[in-house]
């Protein structure tokens, strides 16, 4: 696996990918494809290395896997010469509709006009996922969009979403606080603490480093602001968007999400019996990355495979 900081739309953003390099583009032959991970909220790729290493195992060796995180949730080190913009001066690089941007900037400027675009996303990413096949030079590109455990409507009236809008927002600047208290700790003590506190919520020893990158003040910030404009913006379904765009998606639901509701994928399939929307039929949890890389891995690798010419 490979990994760097780069810019876009302005914010440093870090990127890993599985395979070819991304500044390196495709192999000259072979195969164009090349598969394009976005991740759901927050959006560190660390989360999600046992899964991008799987799907690129399973797909041939000239196919890139390439995960970019959301802007504004990855700290560059104390040691880089870059920094973050600023949360209070540059909100719009942030929220949903900068994260938007964020994203086709990256596919713009690294995927090759000439490549076969596979979309995979997970929660929010299959919003964002969504919303690129508004721009036709990107949906020209895709061959498929992959949308896992898609959080693409009524997001605030999820058991998750109501249990966020009662209980947690009104905590957030609390938490914020505290994490912001838990940087003056020396880093022996912080990793012991996120090492006890993991034990005792189930997180698994491979997701502890990111969640130390993730217990910081102005990380948290950003990815609670990201939260809680999801609530306020993912409300209907773009029936418009799906309908131009069905032949282009995938969906996989959870049979217990408590933010995308069996219902939904109902609904869903009702409304658009030709869709190809499964549901889990393994368990697998909303958070795949914590439990069921792997095994989500080898799911989507098998699609993606059977949309490679």
């Amino acid at each position: 696996m490979q990994e760097a900081f780069l810019d876009l739309n302005g914010v440093p953003t870090h990127v890993t990918s599985e395979g070819r390099w991304v500044e390196a583009g495709l192999a000259a032959d072979g195969h164009r494809d090349v598969v394009v991970v976005i991740p759901g909220n927050p959006g560190l790729p660390s989360f999600y290395n046992g899964f991008i290493k799987t799907l690129n195992s399973k797909l041939p060796t000239e196919t890139p896997v390439w995960m970019v995180g959301h802007a504004g949730h990855v700290q560059p080190s104390k040691t880089s010469l870059r920094s973050l913009p600023k949360y209070e001066h540059n909100r719009h690089l942030y929220n949903l509709d900068g994260q938007l941007k964020h994203k086709a900037e990256f596919i713009k400027k690294y995927v090759p006009k000439d490549a076969r675009l596979h979309l995979v996303a997970h929660s929010i990413g299959s919003w964002f996922v969504l919303n690129l096949l508004k721009d036709e030079e990107i949906r020209n590109q895709v061959v498929k969009c992959y949308l896992l455990f898609p959080t693409i409507e009524r997001m605030a009236e999820s058991p998750n979403g109501k249990f966020f809008t009662r209980f947690a927002t009104p905590l957030i600047s609390i938490l914020v606080f505290l994490s912001w208290i838990f940087t003056f700790l020396p880093l022996i003590i912080q990793i012991l603490l996120i090492e006890v506190a993991s034990f005792f919520i189930g997180i698994p020893r491979k997701c502890r480093k990111s969640v130390l990158q993730l217990v910081n003040p102005a990380v948290l910030r950003r990815v609670f602001s990201l939260a809680k404009q999801e609530l306020e913006i993912v409300r209907e379904l773009d029936h418009e968007l799906v309908s131009k765009n069905s032949d282009k998606l995938w969906l996989y639901y959870g049979s217990k999400d408590g933010w995308t509701p069996v219902k939904y994928y109902e609904e869903i399939r009702t409304r658009y019996p030709n869709l190809n929307a499964v549901l889990c039929k393994r368990g697998i949890l909303h958070s795949f990355v914590l439990e069921s890389d792997t095994e989500m891995g080898n799911i989507v690798a098998d699609i993606i495979n059977d949309n490679i010419i």
